[in-house]
């Protein structure tokens, strides 16, 4: 009988530790979007706040140059934000994130973006 207690207590901890990881939710602009004019900002947005300390996201010109800023973190830091440099060239450009969940565990993402 003394099973039950820590069994139920087990399954009562999943979901608080399953909520402590993040997931990316959204990107803008978005992976392969192509774009008429180059955007002023990069957003990489989650669900779930990250670790700030850890977490970064940075943008590459077609030849490899980052031509982003620092992050900022917006939302109760479930958002990543970077300012671009102005008049970026056409070309495909490379967005590339890490992020540690406030429970350590790391995540790296990438996309690509088009300014035509």
């Amino acid at each position: 009988m003394r099973r039950l207690p820590i069994f139920v207590a087990f399954f009562l901890l999943i979901p608080v530790l399953a909520a402590a990881h993040v997931y990316l939710f959204e990107c803008s602009p978005a992976e392969d979007a192509v774009l008429d004019e180059a955007p002023s900002k990069v957003t990489v947005t989650f669900v779930g706040s990250v670790e700030t300390a850890f977490s970064k996201v940075e943008v590459f010109s077609p030849d490899g140059e980052k031509v982003s800023g620092k992050t900022r973190f917006l939302e109760n830091d479930t958002v990543m934000e970077v300012d671009l440099k102005e008049n970026l060239p056409p070309g495909v450009y490379n967005v590339e994130w890490v992020c540690m969940s406030l429970d350590g565990h790391r995540q790296t993402g990438s996309y690509k973006f088009t300014i035509a």
